[in-house]
């Protein structure tokens, strides 16, 4: 679940480009326009980081303030700068995880019997969250539900989810890492970031997990929100329970 953004600077490298291939502007006349046009930096801020601040020499070892608040200014626009495109970069990442979210819940909820519902998850889900693999387990117990691991449900040990996610997680996200074999099987080798999704499949049921690989050790990062994956894993298991109360 990649976005990319176009540098900024393009477009107006660009008009640079442009307006300095004309007739050479003499000092003068920027001087000029600029007495008349009082405002014109003040509409363009980000000009002002392009500017060599003037240094005056006032001797004894006194500090040139005018300088120096200048380049301060200068370093807070850059800084500001910055900080617009890493809000931009993350408001279009939470867009697209909120695309891909919505879609994979209007699949989830168009499943035709638990069978499809299973196959969606594990051979629908990847392509629709861009990632390498999707895996849904359940911890062992007296009522796993008929079918499940020849439906691909992989079952675990009593207390894997604690193990891998702590008890008191119903999201886990974990970037940097090596993929679980006993999570993901053979496409483990294909996972260094996950999100893990702790489903309530009710009290006659063991809990289980969704597990969502990537392949960028930071596609899943621990410090992403966990809303739209909430909103997801409730979805989900309401969709488990579903089936499992229809087929007993």
């Amino acid at each position: 679940m990649n976005c990319s953004t176009p540098p900024a600077d393009k477009p107006l490298a660009k008009q640079t480009a442009k307006a300095l291939s004309g007739p050479v502007i003499s000092p003068e006349s920027v001087a000029a326009y600029l007495e008349q046009n009082p405002g014109f930096l003040n509409d363009r801020p980000e000009l002002l980081t392009t500017l060599i601040p003037p240094e005056q020499n006032h001797g004894g070892g006194i500090l040139d303030m005018q300088k120096f608040m200048l380049e301060r200014l200068q370093g807070e626009i850059t800084r500001f700068g910055s900080r617009e495109q890493a809000l931009l970069a993350v408001a279009e990442s939470n867009a697209d995880v909120q695309r891909c979210v919505f879609a994979a819940t209007k699949a989830l909820l168009d499943a035709k019997s638990f069978e499809d519902l299973i196959k969606i998850i594990l051979k629908k889900m990847p392509k629709m969250f861009d990632i390498s693999a999707a895996a849904l387990c359940i911890e062992a117990g007296d009522h796993v539900p008929a079918g499940a691991t020849e439906n691909g449900i992989i079952v675990v040990e009593p207390g894997a989810l604690d193990s891998l996610m702590g008890s008191e997680h119903s999201v886990a996200l974990k970037s940097n890492i090596e993929g679980d074999k006993a999570i993901f099987g053979s496409r483990a080798t294909k996972v260094r970031s996950a999100a893990l999704l702790r489903l309530d499949l009710g009290s006659k049921v063991p809990n289980g997990l969704l597990a969502l690989g990537a392949k960028s050790p930071t596609g899943f990062d621990p410090r992403q929100g966990t809303e739209l994956l909430s909103f997801f894993s409730y979805v989900l298991q309401r969709t488990i329970r579903r089936w499992l109360t229809q087929g007993t």
